[in-house]
């Protein structure tokens, strides 16, 4: 029988298993498609209104002032094709509103047996109950969402079943926040050990290890002093000593699908934004001035967005037994993040398959840092070990 695996609906889920039986829904907030909604509404009532002018008026204020000769501005889109733009988007987004509205899953609990009902669009819903006993572990994993050209890492637990189809939401938010212990927690509860998906498939972790500091962790291991001597990295970063400090930064950009999307987006707002303002005089016709402004604002933050996306590089420094992350755009660098060797639970190479990325996750209990998203495994290895050997020092 075939598998298949139906992706968890919301960005925001969690099981509360304190109280017994407990059951939640998974589905996409319903603020949001509310909002989408509404906004699909007002967009297709737009339209509506502008066509319903055009038919009743004959002639548009623009075809008057072009004929009086009041000026000749160059050929701009019709009010009438403006109107139906502006139906079928906002027709569009009432239709993906209520799609997404009428898609939810029940996620139920008692103890023993997890039970899951799930509701799609269209079809009967699909439902299943299975033992707790027979799931293989807690996994963790992060999925890359984007909304356009804004992303972020969207972190889930769930119950992990070889059959994918049975695979359960437990926790799920773009907050890192308190992640990995929700991770730990669950896993202790359950009886089941963590897991998650890195480099080299996926790996599953000793819950004894989870609850210790991790230079204890690598201190059990026996490694020895400076054993990465010899060993040579690429040329995308650049590892060096300063007195005291150690420092691992990105040497230059690296390209890879996301990177060519950022530089399209760059290309197409930059350029819709130089025809909006060439065509001014032409859009203050049909639209406020305030909302000609607004326009202008939104695409040119969109454009800078994406560019700092674009060339934004992190830079690791290791000083008086502290990981300080920072991140550094336009030659300026901002301090993200410092992290303790004392708080430090875990180190690890993840892997996202929607973007076909790996990264470095700098774990605690209250936060998981990414850092290194656009190096390869193989360098992530490389930075990886060299922390793990300053740590053992």
């Amino acid at each position: 029988m075939k598998q298949y695996f139906r992706e968890h609906y919301g960005q925001k889920f969690y099981l509360d298993t304190t109280a017994l039986p407990a059951k939640s829904i998974d589905r996409v907030s319903p603020y949001v498609l509310f909002f989408g909604f509404l906004f699909g509404l007002f967009f297709f009532a737009g339209g509506v209104c502008l066509l319903t002018f055009d038919t009743i008026s004959g002639t548009t204020d623009l075809d008057t002032i072009v004929a009086n000769g009041a000026f000749k501005p160059h050929q701009f889109i019709s009010t009438e094709t403006f109107g139906w733009l502006m139906m079928i988007l906002g027709a569009g987004l009432v239709l993906v509103s209520t799609f997404f509205d009428m898609r939810f899953k029940v996620v139920s609990f008692d103890g023993n047996m997890v039970s899951v009902r799930d509701y799609p669009f269209i079809g009967r819903p699909n439902s299943f109950e299975e033992k707790l006993s027979n799931y293989a572990g807690v996994r963790l994993r992060l999925k890359f969402c984007q909304y356009g050209i804004l992303n972020k890492n969207k972190f889930i637990i769930e119950l992990y079943h070889k059959d994918n189809s049975k695979i359960v939401p437990l926790y799920i938010s773009t907050n890192s926040k308190k992640v990995r212990r929700l991770w730990r927690d669950f896993a202790l509860e359950f009886h089941l050990p963590p897991i998650h998906i890195s480099d080299k498939g996926m790996v599953s972790h000793s819950i004894r290890d989870m609850e210790r500091p991790y230079p204890d962790v690598v201190k059990s291991w026996h490694l020895p002093q400076n054993f990465l001597s010899g060993k040579t990295h690429s040329q995308n970063f650049v590892a060096k000593q300063k007195q005291d400090k150690k420092m691992i930064k990105m040497k230059h950009f690296i390209y890879d699908f996301y990177s060519n999307l950022n530089v399209a987006v760059i290309t197409v707002l930059g350029a819709l934004f130089c025809y909006g303002v060439y065509s001014r005089k032409i859009l203050m016709l049909y639209l406020p001035q305030y909302v000609i402004f607004l326009f202008y604002i939104a695409l040119l933050t969109l454009v800078i967005y994406a560019y700092l996306n674009l060339i934004v590089r992190d830079i690791i420094l290791i000083h008086n037994q502290k990981i300080i992350v920072f991140r550094k755009i336009l030659g300026i660098s901002y301090q993200d993040t410092i992290i303790p060797f004392a708080k430090l639970k875990g180190i690890d190479i993840s892997y996202t398959p929607t973007t076909d990325r790996y990264a470095l996750n700098l774990l605690t209990d209250k936060d998981v840092v990414t850092v290194f998203n656009k190096l390869s495994p193989e360098d992530l290895r490389w930075i990886r070990g060299f922390l793990v050997n300053e740590i053992n020092q």
